[in-house]
């Protein structure tokens, strides 16, 4: 079993974060690095890094979101982050730390601070597949709402209450 840490991102972190998305995202266009600098600059509390004995092998970026139907891809997180939802924006795990729970510590880890942080429900749209790995963890398919078609046809918007 590969030990991993939870940290949160800096500067330093973005070369790895873009070289991970790039290995990551086969079905739809990665996003440039200033529309994920974004949500990191906006709402830094919530984005995250995993490291291993090899360096950064995993990301996950999240901000303050004022709706409950999601933002569109390829814009930046807006200038104010403010609203009581919780936006994932992406989550990404590199195919050498695959399969040994990374994505699902660091969500729960995410989820836990922001049920701190008072947000009512954390909303994500899911894509390449995902809906079952967001399931366990508790997303729940939200049918009442439709994820913008720059996340692909097969993009499904999902949410999980937080609690009080």
């Amino acid at each position: 079993m590969s030990h991993f840490t939870i940290t949160a991102i800096d500067e330093d972190s973005w070369p790895q974060i873009m070289r991970i998305q790039a290995e990551v995202y086969v079905d739809i266009e990665p996003e440039p690095v200033e529309t994920l600098r974004s949500k990191w600059v906006n709402s830094p509390q919530c984005c995250l890094l995993c490291l291993n004995e090899r360096g950064v092998c995993a990301y996950l970026l999240a901000h303050a979101w004022h709706s409950d139907s999601p933002p569109k891809l390829y814009e930046p997180a807006p200038a104010s982050p403010l609203g009581d939802v919780l936006f994932i924006h992406d989550l990404a795990v590199s195919n050498r730390a695959a399969g040994i729970g990374v994505g699902k510590h660091m969500v729960k880890h995410l989820l836990e601070d922001a049920q701190a942080r008072g947000f009512r429900s954390a909303l994500l749209v899911a894509v390449q597949n995902s809906v079952p790995f967001w399931q366990k963890l508790g997303f729940e398919l939200d049918p009442a709402r439709t994820a913008s078609t720059s996340y692909g046809a097969d993009a499904r918007v999902m949410r999980v209450e937080l609690g009080a």
